[in-house]
């Protein structure tokens, strides 16, 4: 029987989620003709074909992603494993915790937990790493992260990704965004979506947040006349600010200073954001994870409570 090498499973692995074998080469710091000798030593010992080597990409075969999703389950075993080694020791944590931070808003819900953890574990070392939305679960899945502050929409499902676990941390309200001088930003009756049909609206209808306003407009029956496609939240505050439209943002981003906007809670459904802490699934009961997960619900605790104390402007 051929015991497969659980590094060229993973070297699988990576060419399938980075579509090329130069792209998975360059991730892990190997030559693109040593990534494809291992992958043809792989297809040898399995005797069937795992890349599609004739399309632009490097497609998984049938058989590849089949291998793929059991390497998933093989390395969150072997994770597990080495979880409940690390946890029977002296109980002093130490190694290294490699997290992602979402830009921008990250940082106000991370930062305290993590400055916790440093204090009580200081032998633990916490690195931080910038992450774009759509790129932190598949990070944590591929192991160059051990955790990631990740969001979702309710209204804009998404597929799931296999291996990770995700547990909700905060529920983010989704708000519409005007400039202060705006005729509703301080309306003292509920202001619905569709009062704002006629104006100028900043959504990238290619981001999940872009998906859920044109939802949402949608639901109050009218298209939004879109005049940036910009989605970059901190430029959007500022062409808000200066009068260029309206947008629709979560509370968690924080306006630019000197900027100023009206956050407005339009009638009708509530528009949230869920806010998840993403690790592993066989890295759950790993001491650095473990000592993370109560370390973030309160810091997310703490946080929710100082925004429902003074939260931004609503149209009342």
């Amino acid at each position: 029987m051929t015991v497969l090498d659980v590094r060229k499973l993973v070297l699988l692995r990576e060419v399938g989620a980075r579509g090329s074998i130069a792209a998975a080469a360059q991730a892990l710091n190997y030559t693109r003709s040593a990534v494809s000798q291992q992958l043809s030593a792989l297809e040898s010992e399995t005797g069937t074909a795992l890349l599609d080597r004739g399309s632009k990409r490097a497609e998984l075969t049938p058989a590849g992603r089949l291998l793929v999703a059991h390497t998933d389950r093989i390395v969150s075993q072997l994770e597990a494993a080495e979880a409940e080694l690390l946890a029977g020791g002296d109980g002093e944590i130490g190694g290294e915790l490699r997290v992602g931070v979402p830009l921008h808003e990250g940082p106000a819900l991370l930062v305290p937990a993590l400055n916790r953890l440093r204090e009580e574990h200081p032998r633990l070392r916490i690195t931080l790493h910038g992450v774009a939305p759509d790129q932190g679960r598949q990070t944590v899945r591929l192991g160059r992260l051990d955790a990631v502050l990740a969001t979702g929409y309710p209204r804009v499902p998404e597929p799931r990704v296999p291996g990770l676990y995700e547990e909700e941390v905060l529920s983010d309200r989704v708000r519409l965004i005007t400039a202060p001088g705006h005729p509703l930003a301080r309306a003292e009756r509920p202001c619905g979506l569709e009062e704002f049909a006629e104006e100028p609206w900043l959504l990238d209808r290619t981001s999940r947040l872009g998906r859920l306003a044109l939802h949402a407009c949608a639901g109050a029956g009218f298209v939004p006349d879109i005049v940036s496609d910009i989605g970059d939240m901190q430029a959007v505050f500022g062409l808000v600010s200066l009068g260029w439209g309206v947008a629709l943002v979560p509370d968690l981003v924080p306006s630019r200073p000197g900027l100023p906007v009206a956050r407005i809670t339009p009638a009708g459904p509530e528009l949230t954001r869920r806010v998840t802490l993403v690790v592993r699934e066989g890295a759950v009961h790993s001491p650095q994870v473990a000592a993370l997960l109560p370390a973030v619900r309160e810091a997310a605790a703490e946080l929710a409570r100082d925004r429902d104390a003074g939260g931004p402007l609503s149209c009342r």
